[in-house]
């Protein structure tokens, strides 16, 4: 394959597209455009949704497929009208309006967005068109890419690629998610190039984008906006959307490459207690296993797993263990007997089995575009959490091969060509058409084998995948590196992963290569335990990166920011099922609320949901920095203080101390001090206690059981929480929305915090009982209420100050 720097068709020759016949299908769900020798060329549908697809054919679409063969959900198709224009075509569906002519160039009007297509080209196999898009407009998601978080300016490649370590020009990285969300102003679009193939976008060109696939069809989903939210949605309910995980997957979590004993575990989980540190998860990277067979332990150093997981559980620690794809080439070893008995392997066109070396040596490789495979390797991995391990981390999985020999390089997509895989129906697909697809499909195997087996909802922590990974895995941005530099890439990093349908990721905590310094750890674990997943890892051969290693003042930095963090995990489970019903990222950039060219553009803060804006800090030695706040009135932790925007400001930040603010009007759930999520699963009231700031605002608290799939049943609660204040009170009131899930321990007093009230304070009441004085301290209301049934309480205040 040749390596592309432009999709500009000035440097090769390409046929350009044009058509001579339309006319919609029989059922009238899609227009149909033909060549002068009644070859289709072009069909065009719009969902239930008002997504407009445009399909150049060419040849298989493994990526529909697959998806079919796998289960997925059907798109649903409006009708269409057809009329014939003076120059081509007119496609009507109530406001949505399609002309296109006989070039082959398509306008697409919506209520809520355009979209200006034509320059479709072909050379051989591939296909290419252009998009216009002009240079005010920015470009974000992409999934994970490097670089600023807008990412006009650049060619962009999609093909998942084990690379390490990445820096500002590595292009591609693990993830491959063809779906680009632009914006401008106040309106927002999307477009999804569903293509399993290797595919670009190029952004180099000042007032267009180009989209181009290696092969397969030209399949692009036109999302319109106008909001950045409604996109987000459209798209990823499209591709699917995360279902909840459990609990512990919010908590702290631990790693390194490796912990080489399970002695050495349980020390690790030991210390996390005597230091005080809140911690949910330790990993097992790839030396727990017996010569690096996957669904083994080593038999001398890990003598006695079902002791060590028990331990664990004593302390409330979960166990997830590595599992890579690669199956150890050894006659005697069951997985491999098994997979190549029932011929569950990658093959060549003539039927040889593929081999590569990985980690463990020669490899087998599942292949999962069979659902025999799949359901394989979900029984293996279904067995293996049976011995009480709670998740599985999918390593590896781009799929990274490194050669038959073990003096060859990695894999190059070239050396690819012969390797085929086999569907359930027997059709055969080229390895380069279902690559991108590799990691997605042992997702959904792992997951469906972890849900069949057990009430539990699956974990699994996934380093490569493609659009629609959100559905079953959670993802990492892989070997990141310990610099100040990759600090400050993992905001946009994760930020754009978000925007592109991915909430629950994270970067290695203190960076995966090199050694952190005790500065750089201190202000990672601030900002990292502000990311939706947040994970601590460290490469073999480093210094150790326990929050411990590091002296006295991190260790004492780290233990506040993860109790923090725990403290918040009401709030975070209640973002993770807002990402669940609607795609909304639990990590949001500014543009999220603010559409303006300079928030579009700011990618060292972001947002925590709506209410915490978070600025860390991204330079060696920095003790301030400058922060951009938004629209509205924001509360500054650190100084106590209500500062309004939009203005910028320079702040001040010990190694303590992180930047942070929150919204007025903000209603913050509050869980008990814990040092695991276990511990206040049937102990502890969930929230211990509300923070409401003064202003206007509202938010939906949800509730169940944090650990089984019955809230898919409907078994969960929602309380619907507002504030509402006047120059002279304030009110706080809270509704049942849904009560299916119910707990005896919400019978026990939460504490409801009200302030800071900028005033003296004349009168309160509880359900129209009076409220003594006592329960207010330093400018805090502090009432205890229970959540049995809807309430309120009122205060009335005269005003000392604007504020």
């Amino acid at each position: 394959m040749k390596a592309l720097t432009t999709l500009h068709p000035s440097q090769e020759q390409a046929s350009f597209v044009g058509f001579v016949s339309g006319y919609l299908s029989p059922d009238s769900l899609c227009a149909i455009f033909e060549s002068e020798n009644s070859q289709e060329l072009f069909r065009i549908a719009i969902t239930d949704s008002g997504i407009i697809r445009v399909y150049w054919v060419n040849g298989d679409d493994v990526y529909a497929i697959l998806q079919q063969e796998a289960g997925y959900p059907r798109t649903s198709w409006v009708p269409l009208q057809l009329s014939v224009t003076a120059f081509g075509w007119e496609i009507t569906r109530e406001e949505i309006r399609i002309t296109v002519n006989h070039q082959g160039s398509f306008q697409i009007h919506t209520p809520s967005g355009n979209f200006e297509l034509d320059s479709f080209l072909r050379q051989h196999h591939s296909l290419r068109c252009r998009l216009s898009s002009p240079a005010s407009e920015s470009l974000f998601g992409l999934g994970e890419k490097v670089g600023p978080l807008n990412k006009k300016g650049r060619f962009w490649t999609q093909w998942t690629t084990d690379v390490a370590p990445h820096e500002d020009e590595t292009d591609p990285l693990y993830q491959a998610i063809p779906f680009a969300l632009l914006g401008q102003s106040s309106e927002f679009r999307g477009i999804f190039l569903a293509n399993s193939a290797r595919s670009y976008v190029d952004a180099t060109d000042t007032e267009n984008l180009w989209f181009g696939v290696d092969d397969g069809p030209l399949s692009l989903y036109l999302i319109p906006g106008p909001q950045i939210s409604q996109v987000v949605a459209r798209y990823s309910a499209l591709t699917g959307r995360m279902p909840l995980m459990p609990t512990f997957a919010l908590g702290f979590q631990q790693s390194r490459y490796s912990y080489m004993t399970q002695n050495e575990v349980v020390e690790i989980a030991k210390q996390f207690r005597h230091w005080h540190l809140p911690l949910d998860v330790i990993y097992l990277d790839i030396d727990y296993m017996d010569g690096y067979r996957i669904f083994t332990f080593d038999p001398v150093r890990f003598s006695d797993p079902k002791d060590m997981i028990s331990t664990l559980d004593k302390l409330g620690i979960s166990l997830v263990t590595i599992v890579d794809p690669g199956v150890k080439y050894d006659e005697n070893y069951a997985v491999y007997q098994e997979g190549h008995a029932h011929d569950h392997f990658i093959s060549y066109l003539n039927g040889q089995e593929f081999l590569s070396r990985v980690w463990p040596g020669l490899c087998a490789f599942p292949d999962f575009a069979k659902s025999q495979t799949r359901q394989w390797w979900g029984q293996w991995n279904a067995r293996w959490v049976a011995l009480g391990i709670k998740g599985i981390w999918n390593d590896m999985n781009e799929p990274a091969w490194w050669g038959y020999t073990e003096n060859e390089r990695a894999c190059h997509p070239d050396e690819e060509v012969g390797i085929v895989h086999r569907t359930s129906s027997g059709k055969e697909l080229p390895h380069y058409l279902v690559h991108n697809l590799y990691a997605l499909l042992e997702a959904q195997a792992t997951f469906e084998g972890l849900r069949h087996a057990s009430s539990l909802r699956p974990f699994i922590l996934s380093r490569s995948g493609f659009s629609g990974i959100q559905r079953y895995a959670a993802v990492w941005t892989g070997d990141n590196t310990s610099s100040w530099e990759h600090l400050a890439l993992s905001i946009p990093m994760c930020l754009n992963l978000g925007l592109s349908g991915v909430p629950m990721v994270g970067p290695d905590i203190g960076g995966f290569l090199d050694n952190a310094s005790p500065e750089l750890f201190a202000r990672w674990i601030q900002m990292g335990v502000f990311f939706p997943f947040a994970r601590a890892h460290t490469a073999i051969n480093t210094v150790r990166h326990e929050p411990w290693a590091f002296g006295e003042d991190v260790l004492r930095i780290a233990r506040r920011y993860i109790q923090y963090r725990y403290r918040l995990l009401p709030y975070w489970y209640t973002l993770m099922y807002q990402a669940h019903i609607d795609g909304a990222p639990m990590m949001r950039p500014l543009c999220w609320y603010d559409p303006s060219d300079k928030a579009r553009n700011i990618d060292d803060q972001f947002f925590v949901g709506e209410d915490f804006l978070v600025a860390p800090i991204l330079r060696e030695g920095a003790t301030r920095r400058h922060v951009v706040l938004p629209p509205g009135l924001w509360y500054d932790i650190w100084n106590r203080q209500w500062l309004e925007g939009p203005k910028e400001i320079e702040v001040e930040a010990s190694l303590e101390q992180l930047p942070l603010f929150i919204r007025q009007g903000a209603i913050i759930p509050l869980a008990p001090r814990i040092l695991s999520t276990q511990y206040w699963r049937d102990t502890s009231p969930w929230p211990a206690s509300l923070w409401v700031l003064p202003g206007h605002g509202r938010f939906d608290l949800y509730v169940d059981d944090g650990r089984t799939t019955a809230y898919q049943d409907g078994s969960f609660s929602l309380i619907q929480f507002s504030v509402h204040t006047t120059e002279d009170s304030l009110s706080v009131s809270w509704q049942w929305i849904r009560r299916e899930f119910y707990r005896d321990i919400m019978n026990q007093p939460v504490i409801l915090r009200i302030g800071p009230i900028s005033g003296t304070i004349h009168h309160v009441s509880l359900n129209n009982n009076v409220v003594p004085s006592s329960r207010i301290h330093h400018a805090i209301l502090s009432i205890p209420i229970t959540l049995t049934s809807d309430g309120k309480v009122d205060v009335i205040f005269s005003r000392s100050n604007h504020h």
